[in-house]
């Protein structure tokens, strides 16, 4: 029998395309799609901000960032408020658009199947099986450097790492 620490509590999120798996205390809320306003980042992976808490959070397309979405696919519904993790990055939350309600699973080592279909990314740990669906587990701390950087106007990839 496995010990009870062995096991990671996740939220399964529906995206366009593929999933994202992230551990539980990474998200702090999953709300409708607000009404969302425009901001000056001129990218197809920014979406747009909207208040959350009185704080303004900026929304974003996780596979678009990482080059794997198509906008014409499944229809973005929901929002993840991602409590983030890099204290260089300076933000706390931030937002990634989803397409349906994220799923609590629990899961260890051995449900983990990695595929090799994905390249070396900057956005990406990698892309694991869970059953018949392809999830990725992002890079956080690169996607909210990248986040910060776009805010500030620097948008060098350079400035990730």
């Amino acid at each position: 029998m496995s010990k009870e620490s062995d096991f990671i509590h996740c939220m399964l999120i529906p995206l366009r395309q593929h999933y994202l798996l992230l551990p539980n205390p990474t998200i702090a809320e999953v709300i409708p799609l607000p009404r969302l306003t425009d901001s000056d980042i001129d990218s197809a992976w920014y979406i747009g901000q909207f208040f959350w808490r009185d704080l303004p959070l900026q929304v974003i397309d996780l596979e678009m960032l990482i080059g794997s979405g198509q906008q014409n696919t499944r229809q973005i519904n929901k929002l993840c408020v991602i409590n983030g993790i890099n204290n260089e990055a300076k933000i706390k939350h931030y937002a990634v658009a989803c397409c349906g309600a994220p799923q609590l699973i629990t899961i260890n080592e051995t449900a983990l199947q990695p595929t090799h279909d994905i390249v070396d990314s900057d956005w990406l740990h990698c892309q694991i099986k869970i059953g018949s669906n392809v999830a990725f587990i992002p890079k956080l701390d690169n996607i909210e450097t990248h986040l910060q950087n776009s805010l500030s106007g620097n948008t060098s990839s350079d400035n990730l790492l």
